[in-house]
């Protein structure tokens, strides 16, 4: 704990200079819900989902927005595929070019977001209809320069970028958009392939400054993740890398991300709930996925979605994102212990269940958490909002069953 408690003092230096992206973003993005058959109406639909207040939470009406669910993000298939010059949706002055069929304003959306109270993200270098046909200099610059520009004009706060077309230096990119005025959040969604500490290629930086001198606010660890539990957790472990418990390479300004969730689209209850807990153990960003216009599924992940304890510990910063501590199973793990700083005299710990089938206990030893073996200290449970008493060595769960998972804060006693 000494080591990521001295990390949090450390002065902070400017990163890509839009002063945001310092606590892990939290949202929603519309390709897991509709991959290619996104449309302004269903954007919009969407935005005012994400504002209504219309559950509880802690006594409170509350919308999905209120709980800091604010950015929203519109994925591939925006552009007119094929109008361009030589055969892309780029004009021939750089502009990127709008399927006014599906989007007839890209203005009157963010400003819908907006009014709502709502940040609106973009996406650049898109994967449908690629663009890989450009070799003018003078023209790269221009398509370059343009599609920054116009992330701006029409209003949007963030914007992904993509690995699948030609533009992919990510340092230009951040270099553009921070020219334009407007605090813009990046994504960098090149599948792990663009990280912190890298000395070379589309984003070279070391990625040890606070906030993080990287030209992006989250960077992708790993491809894409789909609706089953085992893309889930092989997402989970492309994270490691990045958890050095003295350097850590996810910090405010830039943080590991495994990829959208996608609770409220795996088998079961248990399932998205510990896939919640083990994107808030690790500080990624919590950007839904799921249909949230489906009321049935939002009442089926509420409990999940709006549990403030488990988004607290996503968000606080003491130091480090949080760590693989152990793994029981070699390469195919049955359990894992994750933990995570959540105050000078605070940690988090998360176990996850990857066996479909057995249930286990799991005992777990302060020490490991960082606190001396004589410690007095008190455990509070995430999951069920529940104080569990003062312990002193070690810790064990009760019996989790397949797939399921425990998440605790344990706080050191005056």
């Amino acid at each position: 704990m000494k080591a990521a408690v001295l990390l949090a003092l450390v002065a902070p230096v400017l990163a890509i200079d839009n002063g945001i992206g310092l606590t892990p973003p939290m949202g929603w993005r519309s390709w897991n819900c509709y991959h290619s058959g996104v449309t302004q109406a269903l954007m919009e639909k969407v935005m005012d989902k994400m504002a209504e207040k219309s559950r509880t939470v802690n006594g409170k009406v509350m919308s999905i927005a209120d709980l800091g669910y604010v950015h929203v993000g519109l994925d591939d298939n925006w552009q007119a595929c094929g109008k361009g010059v030589n055969g892309s949706f780029h004009d021939a002055d750089g502009n990127p070019i709008i399927n006014t069929a599906t989007f007839p304003s890209m203005k009157n959306m963010t400003d819908h977001g907006h009014s709502l109270g709502l940040s609106v993200g973009w996406y650049m270098n898109n994967c449908i209809c690629k663009e890989t046909q450009f070799t003018d200099p003078t023209y790269i610059a221009k398509h370059m320069q343009q599609s920054a520009k116009a992330v701006a004009d029409f209003g949007f706060d963030g914007v992904k970028l993509d690995g699948c077309g030609e533009f992919r230096n990510l340092t230009w990119w951040g270099d553009l958009l921070n020219a334009t005025g407007r605090p813009i959040m990046i994504e960098n969604c090149h599948w792990g392939q663009t990280v912190p500490g890298q000395t070379s290629g589309d984003a070279p930086c070391t990625g040890t400054t606070m906030p993080s001198n990287c030209p992006y606010n989250f960077f992708r660890t790993c491809g894409d993740i789909n609706n089953h539990w085992d893309s889930m957790f092989a997402n989970l472990q492309t994270t490691t890398p990045y958890q050095d418990i003295n350097t850590p390479l996810a910090r405010p300004g830039a943080w590991a991300y495994p990829d959208m969730l996608e609770v409220g689209n795996l088998a079961n209850h248990n399932e998205d709930r510990a896939h919640f807990g083990a994107w808030c153990i690790v500080s990624a960003p919590l950007i839904l996925g799921y249909d949230v216009t489906n009321e049935d599924t939002t009442d089926r992940v509420w409990d999940i979605i709006s549990n403030t304890e488990a988004i607290a510990v996503n968000q606080a910063w003491a130091g480090h994102p949080g760590r693989l501590v152990h793994s029981v199973g070699g390469s195919s793990p049955t359990t894992q212990l994750w933990s995570k700083p959540v105050s000078t005299s605070s940690v988090a710990a998360f176990v996850i269940n990857n066996d479909p089938s057995n249930g286990y206990n799991v005992t777990i030893s302060m020490t490991d958490l960082g606190f001396a073996s004589t410690q007095q200290v008190t455990v509070r449970d995430i999951w069920e909002h529940k104080d569990l008493g003062t312990i002193t060595g070690t810790f064990a769960t009760d019996e989790m069953v397949g797939h399921d998972s425990r998440f605790y804060t344990f706080t050191a006693s005056n």
